[in-house]
């Protein structure tokens, strides 16, 4: 086991004091380094920065930084949440790092498609379909992994054929 034991603290943003959401922040004594490139390889658009090191993704709504010592998740409505997300969490670590001799670690970084580079890739008709007033915000939604290619019932015809290839190959 990497992770036995963790500090949990919750605070509010500090750019914004009276928000209605929390930041976790979990303290470890345990350094995490070595697991990062075993977790990345188990995580879909994450961004790994080696050198510092650390991991970035977005999951569930949850924005998730983990750091040597450190694990911070943004965007907790409350503390029995931040409890849930930080125990699942520190499974995940332990099983992954557990399963370490199985899996191939990643160096890769997920680079966030700019939000032009997809909207050139959109059937562009303004459709409403997708549940948002425009294509430009689907991108948008897109780019941020709020929204997910299937919502976006024009690309599924044989004429997006190509453009839901290169979004697929965009990892959205």
């Amino acid at each position: 086991m990497l992770i036995d034991d963790f500090d949990l603290e919750l605070s509010t943003p500090e750019c914004d004091l009276a928000s209605a959401v929390y930041k976790a922040d979990i303290h470890l004594e345990t350094d995490i380094s070595e697991v990062l490139p075993y977790l990345n390889a188990t995580l879909e658009r994450a961004e790994f920065i080696p050198g510092m090191p650390v991991l970035v993704w977005t999951e569930g709504g949850h924005r998730y930084a983990l750091r040597p010592h450190e694990i911070a998740i943004s965007t907790i409505l409350e503390k029995k949440e931040a409890n849930e997300l930080a125990y699942a969490l520190v499974r995940r670590i332990n099983k992954v790092w557990e399963d370490r001799e199985n899996i191939e670690p990643s160096y890769e970084s997920w680079e966030k498609p700019k939000v032009l580079e997809v909207m050139k890739l959109l059937p562009r008709t303004n459709c409403k379909e997708c549940g948002v007033p425009t294509c430009m915000a689907f991108a948008t939604k897109l780019s941020e992994g709020k929204a997910g290619l299937e919502e976006c019932p024009a690309l599924s015809s044989d004429e997006c054929a190509e453009q839901l290839e290169a979004l697929r190959d965009m990892r959205l």
